[in-house]
């Protein structure tokens, strides 16, 4: 053994010089040592002590201790001698350099001081001083005047009866020390080099987006479960697993599963068993895992400065976060779970244990005895004996024994608090039944996906849907029947009761929840990143805690807004020509997103949220620990302050999230499924002329603003008090293509305020501002002086053009009444769904089109009274429609069961009216891509604010496209009925759907066509929209398509998003006034130039003119007897021909009152009689008369599924 270089320096601080084992331990240090060490080192700066001739000094490098006087040894003194003087029960944590004297063989060097930690002599002596640590010193044998000073620690988890550590000051000393070590093996040796520059100590941080799609993808270990119920369980998850087979149910394994999982599905479903049935054991996360210079582990908390010697273990959460990416089936492998674990209950917690054995008064049965044990242990009796009868063998008696053994046990309540004044009431205790059954709670929008997706899925299962709140909860005993609770969230927050607790006295009396009556197996929270908030504890939260669950899982694709799969942020990146893959821009993506150092503060918020799940819910230990039980606080350890003084993410943070989420690394899943292509592009649209003037509206507000207020002080419009303000004009500017809500007044007011301000400062404005303010002057008073957009704006209406439209009426219909002449005519989108409405509620009379004229007048009359009503919200930006009126005849005493209709006459000179342009280039493309795609395909739209989502609707009704409209402005149940109706049925083509409501959890892979109408400044937001199509059971390539006008704002902004670094993006993601490029890009945006031609004023064509009038039919009352004067006509039998006009008849429902925007028309018609009707048989099932009237069978729009639930799944709604 080599000891040279080194001093015979013992640790003995606090121990005796004559103690025996004093003298012992430096007899056995003169043995070993060679005899050039065997004197008293002649470079310690302190007197030795010789305690005999041939021994060595024993000294800490900081001076002997003191002499103490001679006593009696008792056992206690002797315990603790024994601990301080062996080494091995201290813990070697490395060395500090340390500078003894100068050689003088070699030439002083220059040492940067700043790059230099101070040596923590003081911090060293308190912590030697008091037994907390022990030092030696290493020469070091290349540079002589430099010492090596080894630290040895002692760690918390031994000797605590001798050494007291409970000192926050000699903690703080211990953290100084350990943040200045030295822990290299090299340098433990006395091989350093002092004069080196040392490494910088990172202060970078992983970020939440690295570390998600970082986590080891789930391996379930089925010899880790010692349960033989849930190995079975694992087991038939996993039976052929890596394969994708198709065929019957037994192929699957899980029983009552019929259809396939993936490879990667059945990984997730079976690791799921495995976390609730054998929760695994964790190093609590407040300790990091070290090892020192020689190599001893040890566990060190940097927080608290604690160094233990022993791991400090926790079991993991019994659940977790399934976060399988979106699209990839989550739902899917929840019923797997539920499946494969139906029958198994929840187990007895140890406390309650006792108790449960009561003497019997007499001998029970064999019978009873084993179902006793059976209930005592929570051993899945039901699922065993349904195998058994599945095999034709009936236990009715032991079914029976168990039902009635069913396990439980007793609670006491916590005691309330009383007034002294009041009699404390006894507390009795509660009676909890073990239950079998899985908790399922779901956002409203979500309840009808669910039951779909058990129809289509499974087989067997007992549901119980509760979604209204009216509904009381069924009792205990009926609840013990269902495999499923299947709640919307805010019917399971009435859960939690009312009745809250006033100052002083006990709660108001109340019925408790049946569901505090059992305990349950399991809760699936689905989209759970909204189940829990930031702060105080949510009514759903607050629910949950009454009740008695024994497995907990959040189901979510994004836990926490920077917790989403790599797959997402591909989603909204352009796609390349030639189709190359992604997999390259997945890895630059992912390595650019590594730190989050410059994004530290929105980091810190998604913590924030991510621990309402941790800890609210999950109950994650020790975050979710009492004060009585070592809490941990989750801001000191997950949001730990960093050197620089501000916080950053833990280290610990990545080992919490691998504790808890199951979820699939991105290529872990693309080896198992391969989704079709996704095609996304930008398409690129030339403004029309009333786009350019309302965009150019828009920017001369911004433009007057800017040069007015000089840009300075509270008026100018960037000014940081103006940021709310500022945020909805941008957003309105945005949508300007379907935008016509200007006042000519407001605008002629704003134009003479400019003209002013130039004519009078016209020598101090800067030569840019004046021609910007002149350029926006002219293009202002263009747009005052055009009497279409004057007529638009004054109706609040977007333009459409007719080409011959009956001239008896055009003057009638036009908006602008000077120009009836011209040819096409200019109606207001709306004003012409007033004129299809008409001629459609005519369609039995001889002349359709007799009394248009008429109809006209009324028309305008009401569209000046609604541009009379003043805006009770000037800042909103939605317009509502109200009823028409006028052309409504009841018939909700008629019968409409044979399906007939009525269409207009090929020979009616009303077919040759044809739609042929849009004032808005959006709305025309939009239209040309439904009239061309909708036969083959199913199309999104997805759209920004209530305007532009009208106006679209409008332009569909138009073409009697059927479609449905997923908006916030409709009721929840609403929603879910037309999402149901696009996904299930043929009949239903285009789902216009407000982005707002397309974030997460929908599923419409039946969708194939995306448009999205402006552009999304939030990658990832773009991204989720488009995952609601590019999913798992997607069979065709997914395009996606965005529209920008060309050379316009929207233009310049998604530019600008593209040319923007990851770090510039996530900084300002939320809104793009937080980017300074593209805040200048806004504030120096210039009107666009328009052309002086009667050509500028060109709206955009369709590609193909349609019919007008000849898109609607009229359903006709069964007792309808047809004049002999109306032609015969047939039905189309393809979704781009017409269809027939919808009308509120008994087997359709009435359009939702009061909910934008309005779809369904009210049309109704009236009929007159006529005898000696004649019917001929039409081929496609339809029958129709001799005079045109076809009778089809009735619609509906409950969905397929509904009105024949498959029977092996028992559905039950409350």
């Amino acid at each position: 053994m080599n000891f040279s270089g080194i001093d015979p320096v013992l640790p003995t601080n606090g121990l005796s010089q004559d103690s025996p084992l004093a003298q012992q331990l430096q007899s056995a240090i003169a043995d070993i040592l060679p005899d050039e060490l065997a004197a008293p080192s002649s470079s310690s700066s302190t007197q030795s002590r010789a305690t005999s001739p041939s021994a060595p000094s024993v000294t800490s490098s900081f001076g002997s201790s003191p002499p103490t006087p001679h006593h009696p040894v008792t056992n206690l003194t002797l315990e603790k001698e024994n601990l301080l003087g062996d080494l091995n029960h201290f813990i070697p944590v490395g060395i500090l350099q340390r500078c003894d004297e100068l050689d003088n063989n070699h030439e002083p060097r220059v040492i940067d001081q700043e790059s230099v930690s101070p040596y923590p002599s003081a911090a060293l002596s308190q912590l030697e001083q008091n037994n907390w640590i022990r030092t030696s010193i290493c020469r070091n044998k290349k540079f002589p005047g430099w010492s090596a000073i080894r630290i040895y620690v002692l760690p918390d988890d031994i000797g605590r009866k001798h050494i007291h550590r409970s000192s926050g000051v000699l903690r703080g000393c211990l953290k100084v020390v350990m943040s200045k070590v030295d822990t290299s093996a090299t340098a433990w040796e006395g091989n350093f080099d002092p004069y080196a520059q040392p490494a910088p100590r990172s202060t970078e941080v992983e970020s939440l987006f690295y570390i998600f799609n970082t986590l080891e993808s789930p391996t379930p270990d089925i010899d880790k479960v010692s349960d033989p119920h849930a190995r079975a369980a694992i087991e038939e998850v996993l039976w052929k697993e890596g394969d994708y087979v198709g065929g019957s149910d037994e192929d699957t394994g899980v029983i009552g599963l019929k259809t396939p999982l993936y490879a990667y599905q059945r990984r997730s479903a079976a690791y799921m068993i495995q976390r609730e049935s054998e929760p695994a054991q964790m190093l609590d996360p407040r300790l990091q895992a070290l090892h020192g210079p020689t190599g001893q582990p040890y566990y060190y908390d940097k927080e608290e400065g604690n160094i233990l010697h022993e791991k400090r273990l926790y079991s993991e959460a019994c659940g977790g976060i399934l976060a399988e990416t979106m699209g990839y089936g989550k739902t899917l492998i929840c019923l797997a779970v539920i499946l494969a674990t139906r029958g198994h209950f929840p187990r007895i917690p140890i406390h309650c244990m006792e108790g449960l054995h009561p003497v019997r008064e007499k001998t029970a049965s064999l019978l009873e005895m084993a179902a006793a044990t059976a209930g005592r242990f929570s051993l899945p009796w039901k699922s065993y004996f349904e195998r058994l009868e599945a095999s034709g063998m009936h236990f009715e008696k032991c079914i029976s024994a168990c039902e009635s053994n069913r396990g439980s046990y007793a609670i006491l309540r916590p005691p309330q608090r009383y007034k002294s004044r009041e009699v404390a009431l006894k507390v009795t205790p509660t009676k909890l039944r073990l239950c079998s059954g899985t908790l399922i709670v779901v956002p409203p929008n979500l309840v009808d996906h669910w039951l779909s997706e058990i129809d289509k899925h499974t087989q067997g299962l007992k549901v119980l849907v509760l979604r209204d709140s009216r509904r009381a909860t069924p009792p205990p005993e009926k609840l013990l029947e269902y495999d499923i609770l299947l709640f919307s969230k805010s019917r399971f927050e009435k859960e939690a009761g009312g009745g809250g607790r006033s100052s002083g006295f006990a709660p108001e009396p109340r019925k408790d929840s049946p569901l505090k009556r059992l305990h349950w197996l399991r809760i699936i929270v689905d989209e759970g990143h909204n189940f829990a908030a930031k702060g105080a504890r949510t009514t759903a939260v607050h629910a949950l805690s009454q009740l008695h669950v024994e497995r907990r899982w959040v189901v979510s694709g994004t836990p926490s807004r920077g917790l989403y799969g790599i797959e997402v942020a591909l989603a909204s990146q352009e796609s390349v020509e030639g189709g190359c893959e992604k997999q390259g821009d997945a890895s630059s993506i992912l390595q650019a997103r590594k730190m989050s150092t410059n994004v530290m503060e929105e980091e810190l918020k998604n913590i924030d949220k991510l621990r309402s799940i941790v800890v609210d819910f999950l109950a994650l230990k020790p975050w979710s620990n009492s004060r009585a039980e070592d809490p941990a606080s989750w801001a000191k350890y997950i949001k730990p302050v960093g050197l620089d003084g501000n916080r950053r993410t833990s280290p610990s943070l990545r080992s919490t999230l691998q504790s808890l989420v199951v979820r699939h690394r991105a290529e872990d899943v693309n080896r198992d499924l391969t989704l079709p292509k996704l095609h996304n592009k930008v398409t690129y649209l030339e403004p029309t002329f009333y786009d350019k003037m309302s965009l150019n509206l828009f920017i001369f507000t911004l433009t007057v603003n800017a040069i007015t207020s000089e840009r300075t002080g509270e008026d100018y419009m960037f000014h940081p008090k103006n940021r709310k303000h500022l945020a909805v004009l941008i957003s309105n500017l945005r949508q300007a293509g379907f935008w016509a809500g200007f006042e000519k007044n407001e605008v002629q007011k704003s134009v003479d305020f400019a003209r002013e301000y130039l004519g009078k400062n016209t020598h101090r404005i800067d030569a840019g501002d004046k021609r910007r303010l002149s350029e926006a002057i002219i293009v202002t008073e263009k747009a005052i002086n055009c009497k279409s957009w004057d007529a638009l704006s004054k109706f609040t209406e977007l333009g459409i053009f007719l080409d011959e439209f009956p001239d008896h009426a055009r003057a009638e219909w036009a908006i602008d009444a000077s120009n009836g002449h011209s040819e096409p005519l200019l109606l207001g989108i709306s004003q012409a769904r007033h004129a299809q409405r008409f001629v459609a509620s005519h369609l039995c009379a001889f002349d359709p089109s007799e009394g248009i004229a008429g109809a006209g007048i009324r028309a305008r009359s009401q569209m000046k009274e609604r541009g009379n009503v003043p805006d009770k919200k000037p800042n909103d930006n939605l317009v509502h429609r109200p009823k028409p009126e006028g052309i409504e005849i009841s018939l909700s005493k008629k019968s409409f069961s044979l399906g007939r209709v009525k269409r207009l006459s090929p020979e009616s000179p009303l077919n040759k009216t044809k739609l042929v342009a849009t004032a808005s280039a959006k709305l025309t493309y939009l239209l040309d891509k439904v009239l061309e795609f909708q036969e083959q395909e199913k199309i999104i739209i997805f759209y920004e604010g209530n305007n532009t989502g009208f106006y679209i609707a409008e332009g569909l009704e138009i073409l009697s496209v059927e479609f449905r409209i997923y908006a916030n402005t409709l009721k929840t149940q609403t929603r879910s009925e037309y999402l149901s109706l696009f996904n299930e049925t043929e009949t239903v083509r285009v789902l216009l759907m407000d982005l707002r409501q397309a974030s997460h959890g929908l599923h419409i892979a039946c969708a194939s066509r995306v448009f999205i109408v402006n552009p999304i400044w939030d990658p990832n937001i773009e991204s989720q929209a488009i995952k609601r199509a590019h999913r798992i059971s997607q069979t065709k390539p997914v395009y996606v398509e965005t529209l920008v006008l060309k050379g316009t704002l929207e233009d310049r902004m998604l530019r600008r998003r593209k040319q923007m670094s990851t770090t510039e993006l996530r900084h300002a993601e939320k809104d793009p006034l937080d980017d300074q490029t593209m805040s200048s890009i806004i504030q120096n945006e210039e009107v666009i130039p328009i052309p002086e031609t009667d050509a500028s004023e060109r709206p955009a064509y369709l590609k193909i003119p349609v019919g007008f009038f000849d898109r609607h039919t009229l359903p006709i009352p069964d007792d309808y007897q047809e004049v002999e004067h109306v032609s015969p006509v047939s039905l189309p039998h393809s979704p781009s021909a017409p269809a027939p006009v919808k009308v509120a008849t008994p087997t359709k429902k009435s359009k939702p009152s009061n909910d934008f925007p309005w779809l369904e028309s009210d049309v109704q018609s009236s009929s007159n009689s006529s005898p000696n009707i004649r019917k001929k048989r039409r081929l496609n099932g339809h029958l129709e008369t001799m005079n045109g009237i076809i009778m089809e069978a009735p619609r509906t729009r409950t969905p397929p599924s509904r009105r024949d639930p498959v029977p092996q799944v028992v559905l039950h709604t409350n």
